[in-house]
């Protein structure tokens, strides 16, 4: 069943985002902190040495060149990293999955950033899996590395340097979002999916007819989740997990142990519908795919995982977080006092301050009269009105905005925040919410 890791005693600050991989685990704080634990047997966990951590340890921010980390995405024995337009690698390379050039397996070494690989466009999200790796750009653009059947550049072969997709690979379209399993997948910001890579068991949503899509592929999200656009996605190493707008979650791939939430163990060769009465008809914001099982959050907070619970005879146990170790084959809420209470994500409303700073750091017209922070180092904008270009607004000062009765501490936390994180950059921070969370 859940249980509690370390609060603000070890983490210091507020814990922001969590990574699993396949044996070991990370942290972000709020302030940037990198923690790892778990088995550092590759070089994953980042502290130099091959050594497991039972506890959280942090990792010195002099590592990053000084600057705080925004994301960290764990896979099968190597970890990214992304600090603000430079992402990091450490652990195994087997197939070239860090990214440096080469295949070296380390004994102990720090793997760091990714030379040569800077853009004009910053990096905002990195994720990994057992034998590559991907990241998004700010300005949609795509690059894979590592085993080639997962990469995208309609061939085979392995990658050992971060390589661009073209973009004519999504016909234009601005990916937003990426997803690393056993395959891959792409959102773009018109809620368009993409996939590629093993399809042996319909993971890719886009039928049987190929076991393998060297190249992006468009699932027809239209036609087969309900016409409503698509959120989020996530990959395990068979089966995919599709997030739509209107919070309804899809499922596709492998089914063998549950782990697609239809009350079955087939496979669904298309995304088919998980019924919304197994989340008690409350909208689906956030999911997540291990290797065997799923983990989707609502709206309100609640937390529901299904697929195998128990791991083969000569693994260590396993479990879904019920308190027992038995399959589950639909979406099954873990009890909330087995979560001490505690919602799941970015649950509660903002007080309207906070909400308001938020949408400035988000929204480009309500950010034009709000000093902002950019990761390049940009100058502070300011407002045509408060900058004497424009007639000022009436004399009702009821209706000025709050920003200027706000203190300036807090507009410029907050929208610094919102430049740095990647769920700012996006504008889709709903469909983050069970990773982002508080």
């Amino acid at each position: 069943m859940p249980e509690r890791v370390a609060g603000r005693e070890v983490f210091v600050a507020r814990i922001v985002m969590v990574a699993a991989g396949a044996l070991n685990s990370a942290g972000v704080t709020a302030s940037g902190m990198l923690f790892t634990y778990g088995s550092g047997a590759e070089g994953q966990l980042g502290h130099g040495d091959l050594g497991e951590r039972l506890r959280p340890e942090r990792i010195g921010r002099e590592l990053f060149g000084g600057q705080p980390v925004v994301m960290v995405a764990c896979g099968m024995g190597h970890t990214m990293m992304l600090t603000v337009g430079d992402v990091w690698t450490c652990g195994n390379g087997e197939y070239g999955k860090l990214g440096h050039g080469d295949v070296t397996v380390p004994t102990g070494g720090w793997r760091s950033t990714l030379k040569g690989t800077r853009r004009s466009s910053w990096w905002q999200l990195v994720n990994c899996i057992a034998w590559h790796s991907v990241v998004v750009g700010s300005e949609g653009g795509v690059w894979t590395w590592g085993h080639g059947v997962c990469l995208g550049h309609k061939d085979i072969q392995h990658r050992h340097v971060p390589t661009l997709l073209p973009v004519a690979a999504f016909v234009g379209g601005k990916v937003v979002m990426v997803a690393a399993g056993g395959h891959t997948v792409a959102v773009t910001s018109k809620g368009v999916l993409w996939a590629w890579g093993d399809n042996a068991n319909g993971q890719l949503g886009i039928g049987g007819l190929k076991q393998v899509q060297i190249e992006p592929a468009l699932v027809e999200a239209k036609d087969v989740v309900g016409g409503s656009l698509v959120c989020m996605a996530a990959c395990g190493e068979d089966h995919t997990l599709i997030v739509t707008e209107e919070g309804t979650l899809w499922t596709c791939g492998k089914g063998e142990n549950g782990a697609l939430g239809h009350n079955d163990i087939n496979d669904w060769q298309v995304p088919t519908l998980v019924e919304a009465h197994h989340f008690g008809n409350v909208k689906v914001v956030s999911a997540a795919a291990g290797y065997f099982h799923s983990a989707a959050v609502t709206e309100l907070g609640g937390l529901y995982t299904w697929g195998q619970g128990q791991e083969a005879e000569d693994a260590s146990p396993a479990g879904l977080g019920h308190n027992d170790m038995l399959a589950k084959l639909v979406p099954t809420c873990v009890a909330q006092h087995l979560l001490q209470g505690a919602h799941v994500g970015r649950c509660h409303s903002l007080p309207p301050p906070h909400a308001l700073a938020f949408a400035m750091g988000t929204h480009a017209r309500l950010g034009s009269a709000a000093p902002t922070a950019t990761p390049t180092g940009g100058d502070s904008r300011r407002s045509r009105r408060l900058e004497g270009k424009a007639p000022a607004a009436a004399a009702d000062t009821s209706t000025d905005c709050a920003y200027v009765t706000m203190p300036g501490e807090l507009v410029q936390r907050v929208v610094e925040a919102c430049a740095s994180w990647p769920e700012g950059r996006w504008g889709r921070w709903r469909a983050w919410c069970g990773c982002w969370g508080v």
